[in-house]
């Protein structure tokens, strides 16, 4: 069964509305993560191209109802990638850091997803990336890197001497994979 009207007791809510409006509805402190990737603001079909200070400032008001709408100890993820206009870039993500911060978050990692697919540029570099920013509502969050671990590049390394001769020199689960992904 799908919900179209969000009640914590549905396991599936699909509201076809504006996100600002379906945050409204959520009550404080609601969610242990939030994960999004917002219109960018490119002028795609299902989008109307605004200027870069009307947008920041919606996006700004998604951001507080999703920060009001956090638990305290949770998550924020924010895909997001560049404004351009007249050929000129604008870090979405730098932009619209001080909001987060503003809010009390804190930033934990800014990564890198890196892709070989998208529009072709004649007169700069391709972009190939968009920055995912992770963000916690407190020191107090959970973080399980063990599931996220990938192998190690010397998986049988061991320390040549010293007092931990012979042991591993790194993790047997796997090294953690770092930002940049």
């Amino acid at each position: 069964m799908i919900s179209e009207r969000f009640d914590p007791g549905e396991r599936i809510v699909l509201a076809q509305e504006s996100c600002l409006k379906f945050l409204e509805g959520i009550p404080d402190s609601t969610f242990q993560l939030i994960v999004t990737s917002p219109p960018y603001n490119l002028g795609k079909e299902y989008e109307k191209r605004l200027k870069l200070e009307h947008y920041l400032g919606e996006e700004k008001a998604v951001i507080r109802e999703c920060v009001r709408t956090l638990k305290p100890g949770g998550n924020i993820c924010w895909q997001i990638g560049n404004y351009v206009e007249d050929g000129s870039i604008v870090p979405l993500d730098a932009a619209l850091f001080p909001v987060f911060s503003g809010l009390g978050l804190k930033m934990r990692n800014r990564i890198i997803w890196h892709f070989e697919h998208g529009l072709h540029c004649s007169r700069r570099f391709s972009g190939r990336y968009e920055t995912i920013c992770w963000f916690t509502k407190g020191d107090d969050y959970v973080f399980h890197l063990d599931p996220v671990r990938v192998p190690q590049k010397y998986p049988g390394k061991r320390y040549f001497k010293g007092p931990k001769a012979g042991q591993h020199s790194c993790n047997p689960l796997g090294k953690n994979p770092g930002d940049p992904r």
